[in-house]
């Protein structure tokens, strides 16, 4: 979701516009919100648009239509103003991911994902047709994949530009490698039109690429019109269900009656049993906890101390957590993931919860938040005067890294299955093969996480068969393997995300609760507790739900999270207690726990009881790698980011014993088109180290946030996709798009 610019809609009708979540020919669509906490998507027709008769009218006819759309496959109209000034059209607001990006970012889907996909998009189209409408834009864009099935989205609309001044005789619109050839050729279409489309949608969920190819409008047209494609890649039940959808006359192509009768004879999956793969339930799952937040507050006038607020920190009568401390009954974890396959939704990752925290509704105030008018600019450094500096090496690695480790001597790289040590020229020095060890050391090669962990010369990564899995030690300066330890459980396999080392035990999140369900695969997830001094294992703790987030913020605790929920396990794994509440990454300070909620509002919790210590309102959440927090070496500073009301940032301190603030240093601007990334900070060699959303690099003095120099070798790559760490005297990152490892000297010279 962008944030809104200078140019957007604050207002439509009853509706709160939050953020754009995308844009067409027609208009934008925004994320809305009315008083009353209804979530909404409305389209906003383009200025230029509003003010042709003809086409107001065509507009009227096709809101009164859609109206008509109902099913479980579609998202209906719930509200529209064809008279406003600016019409607007408001639809329910599905939680998920369009199919495009889906397939962008973890490739084809499998076999039974792409028949429930035909099915449901067969049964949306029927209920489209049924109201008179064709669709007439049917695109991987313009497909929601949601826990309850796929959901067609932006129908009518391109409906109502025919005959208008939109276009001119003979003009086509619509997506051309998904065209019918009549809608090619610009001729009159029928329902057939849309089947083609659906055709053309589900091959390219089921092979990754378009059926058409690529390239000019012009020449795809062409093909689409003149050639039959190619569909040995695909499925046989799925290949004769795309070649009748693709027939060139659309008199010879199924109804979308007959194509989900067909999807039933080919073997439609129980959906009981789930029917997105794993990585894209997280996914979506990681939206519904973000797209449907609230804008965040007004942070208050820039360069003011933020707002911190002391809270008792006695925990109630009798020793009990405060009342929110105390659970509701927890939900199952068919509840929780909503009839997704067991436990395996967690695997892409802990931190993908709060992945989407950088489309939060934009930087500072927007209309509609809190807290009076929008504060004046502060006044923010350009950064152009701050020395740019080189890197000491950089290094291509045969596969994506998505944690890189810095150590005396070694940088380590870790990807699904390998890990290399580098030297401090960027030569390799030792490699760990997967398959000599047995097994996967991460789950997701683009995406950074912390899955490896570093104490003394020892590294230590989960491996191990799937279903069996294994403790590794190596030895940082050969790469040798020291010791392994297994886990010892049935069902539990791979990692999830590594919490971290304190007093000698190392702590991982997997999959897998340890319990027998009788399912294919693990369900639900762990905690893993290790002695490294005696090489033992401590305790096991399984939950049915999706333990997403941690911290270790003393010796005997360790705080997990799944959406909602925070829960601390003492030193035998064993339940301490429980606080509803859902972070927005999870830290430690001092002695307490750091959870950002959704709002921007820190709270620190006493690790003990769960009860708030105090909080800190006008925060930049973590962003969806967790690292939002860094303290100083002594633990006596706590640094965060803070919203600025100009769109910007500021680093600050404040004291982690009782939330006191301190300093705060407006920082130089981000690129004005980089999206909003959350916080990213490290503290290491006497540097405070910041991660901008445009991937500048930025270190800073701890002393007042002063920056001492940056670098922009990255500038423009996503920064999302690059994982970091620092230490030993360099700052490393691995560009998991790229595969290269960048070292950057701490001194910057």
């Amino acid at each position: 979701m962008e944030r809104l610019g200078a140019g957007d809609p604050r207002q439509a009708g009853p509706y709160t516009l939050m953020g754009r979540l995308g844009a067409g020919g027609m208009g934008a669509v925004y994320l809305g919100r009315s008083a009353g906490g209804r979530t909404v998507a409305v389209k906003v027709v383009r200025p230029e648009l509003a003010g042709d008769g003809s086409f107001r009218a065509r507009f009227r006819q096709e809101v009164a239509a859609a109206r008509q759309v109902s099913g479980a496959f579609t998202a209906p109209v719930v509200d529209a103003d064809t008279e406003a000034a600016t019409p607007w059209m408001a639809t329910a607001f599905v939680v998920g991911v369009p199919l495009q990006d889906a397939v962008a970012r973890h490739g084809p889907l499998p076999g039974v994902t792409v028949r429930t996909l035909a099915a449901g998009l067969a049964e949306a189209l029927t209920e489209v047709h049924r109201a008179g409408l064709i669709h007439r834009d049917l695109k991987p864009g313009n497909v929601l994949l949601a826990l309850d099935g796929p959901h067609v989205i932006d129908f009518g609309i391109s409906r109502a530009a025919d005959g208008t001044g939109l276009t001119t005789t003979g003009a086509v619109i619509g997506s051309a490698p998904y065209m019918s050839p009549e809608q090619a050729l610009g001729e009159p279409l029928t329902p057939a039109s849309d089947v083609f489309a659906l055709g053309s949608t589900v091959a390219y969920a089921a092979l990754g690429t378009r059926l058409f190819g690529d390239g000019a409008g012009a020449a795809v047209l062409f093909r689409v019109v003149n050639t039959d494609p190619d569909l040995s890649g695909l499925p046989d039940g799925i290949r004769h269900l795309v070649a009748g959808c693709l027939a060139k006359n659309p008199n010879h192509r199924p109804t979308p009656r007959q194509l989900v009768e067909l999807v039933e004879r080919i073997g439609r999956p129980d959906p009981a049993d789930g029917w997105l793969p794993p990585a894209v339930a997280t996914d979506v799952i990681a939206a519904r906890g973000v797209l449907t937040a609230l804008p965040l507050p007004d942070p208050g006038p820039p360069g003011a101390p933020p707002a911190t607020t002391p809270l008792p920190a006695d925990p109630g009568p009798g020793g009990r957590p405060p009342e929110d401390a105390v659970p509701a009954r927890r939900p199952s974890r068919r509840t929780v993931l909503f009839g997704v396959g067991g436990g395996v939704l967690a695997a892409a990752g802990a931190a993908t919860t709060i992945a989407l925290l950088n489309d939060r509704g934009g930087r500072g105030a927007t209309a509609g938040s809190t807290g009076g008018s929008t504060p004046s600019a502060p006044v923010r450094p350009s950064g152009a005067e701050v020395p740019e500096i080189g890197p000491s090496w950089q290094a291509t690695q045969p596969n994506p890294c998505p944690q890189v480790l810095s150590a005396d001597g070694v940088v380590v790289s870790v990807s699904i299955l390998n890990i290399w040590g580098v030297d401090d020229t960027g030569r390799t020095k030792w490699t760990v093969d997967g398959a000599t060890v047995g097994g996967a050391f991460a789950i997701d090669p683009t995406t950074p996480r912390s899955v490896a962990g570093l104490d003394g010369d020892r590294l230590y990564a989960i491996g191990g068969s799937p279903t069996a899995p294994e403790l590794l030690a190596f030895t940082l300066a050969e790469g040798r393997l020291d010791w392994r330890l297994p886990q010892g459980r049935k069902n539990a396999a791979g990692v999830l995300s590594f919490a971290g080392i304190r007093a000698g035990k190392a702590y991982w999140l997997g999959f897998g609760d340890g319990n027998d369900h009788g399912d294919l695969v693990p369900a639900g997830t762990h905690v893993w507790a290790v002695d490294l001094a005696t090489r033992q294992s401590l305790w096991f703790h399984g939950e049915d739900t999706m333990l997403l987030q941690s911290t270790v913020p003393t010796d005997d605790r360790i705080v997990v999270s799944d959406l909602d929920q925070l829960k601390a396990l003492d030193a035998k794994g064993g339940t301490v207690w429980e606080r509803r509440l859902a972070a927005f990454g999870l830290g430690t300070a001092g002695r307490y726990v750091l959870a950002p909620d959704k709002d921007g509002t820190l709270t620190a919790l006493d690790p003990d009881t769960g009860g708030p210590a105090w909080t800190a309102s006008g925060v930049v959440g973590a962003s969806k790698l967790g690292d939002g927090f860094a303290t100083s070496e002594d633990g006596r500073l706590l640094y965060l980011l803070w919203r600025d009301g100009d769109g910007g940032c500021s680093i600050g301190t404040v004291d982690p014993a009782n939330g006191r603030p301190g300093w705060r240093t407006p920082l130089p601007p981000d690129s004005p088109d980089a999206p909003f990334l959350g916080a990213r900070l490290l503290r290491a060699d006497g540097n405070l180290y910041r991660m901008g959303a445009d991937a500048v690099l930025w270190a800073l003095d701890p002393a007042d946030g002063k920056a001492r120099w940056k670098y922009s070798g990255l500038k423009g790559r996503d920064a999302t996709k690059l994982a970091w760490s620092a230490g030993a005297g360099r700052l490393c990152v691995s560009d998991t798009t790229t595969r290269t490892i960048t070292s950057l000297p701490a001194k910057g010279a």
